[in-house]
């Protein structure tokens, strides 16, 4: 058996997930990181993408996060993010439509270039979700 380590995810509404785990995959600023039990500290701060956790109990759990930031210390990986919808909960037909209205709002005056190109940057990553991640854990 794998060794295991402690998972947290924390939004600013509700504590989504605190389980034992054998890896964790999620994305950060520069790229998707792993992380395994016996990890060095770390910190970096979260992207918005896939994260795929391996359950200690089997089985694996998707999740779509938003931004945020991601801590390991002393075997426990604590990820802070402003969201995290479970897979199963991931539309392909919101994504498209998200990323779409982000496209729209590029070109029209007085738009918040950032807060455009983050819906568009969501909008495909729940695209991508949609069509690649196992649904229903």
């Amino acid at each position: 058996m794998a060794k295991s380590f402690r998972c947290t995810i924390v939004t600013p509404s509700a504590a989504v997930f605190d389980d034992q785990v054998t890896y964790a995959s999620f994305p950060s600023w520069d790229g998707q990181q792993g992380v395994m039990t016996g990890q060095s500290p770390l910190l970096t701060k979260l992207g918005v993408g896939s994260l795929r956790l391996d359950l200690a109990s089997g089985g694996s759990k998707w999740f779509l996060i938003d931004g945020g930031f991601g801590q390991v210390q002393s075997d426990v990986l604590t990820l802070l993010t402003e969201g995290a919808i479970p897979a199963e909960n991931v539309s392909l037909e919101e994504g498209q439509a998200q990323h779409a209205e982000g496209n729209a709002r590029v070109l029209q005056p007085g738009e918040d270039r950032k807060k455009v190109e983050h819906d568009q940057q969501l909008g495909l990553a729940k695209i991508a979700m949609a069509r690649s991640a196992p649904q229903g854990g």
